[in-house]
């Protein structure tokens, strides 16, 4: 819980880390600004804002403290027709049992998926949400 409430950088009332990182992580999805533009504009921001900052130095720092503090995702497969999900007894399979389409974009090329699903499990999140007294009155 501290985590989530340290301060951007000395005297920043209006953010805190968490809540500038959040929102900069929609800011990426919204627009679909590729991880090193991101990681660009994190770089420009720590030299903006005043020494000592606590902005993450890259894109991977910035999901990984948020996957720290419980709000990660599971990202999972799916055939491009919505037939299955590639997990469990598919997870393994390059092509759908349902209709024959590749799971991959160009097979013969980097495996890059062709529909990825992204799963926020939420009992975690109710988890946290409860461990306080005042998380669980707010609710």
């Amino acid at each position: 819980m501290k985590e989530a409430n340290r301060q951007l950088y000395h005297g920043c009332t209006k953010f805190s880390r968490f809540s500038f990182v959040v929102k900069l992580l929609h800011l990426k999805s919204y627009h679909r600004i590729p991880n090193s533009a991101f990681t660009e504009i994190l770089k420009l921001l720590a030299e903006a804002f005043p020494e000592p900052n606590t902005l993450p130095k890259s894109y991977k720092e910035a999901k990984n403290r948020l996957k720290e503090l419980g709000l990660g995702y599971e990202s999972i497969h799916v055939c491009f027709n919505n037939c299955i999900l590639f997990r469990k007894q598919y997870a393994n399979h390059d092509n759908c049992p349902v209709c024959g389409l590749s799971r991959w974009k160009d097979p013969a090329r980097k495996k890059i998926p062709q529909k990825v699903l992204r799963h926020f499990p939420l009992v975690p999140r109710l988890k946290r949400m409860f461990l306080s007294k005042k998380g669980a009155e707010e609710a």
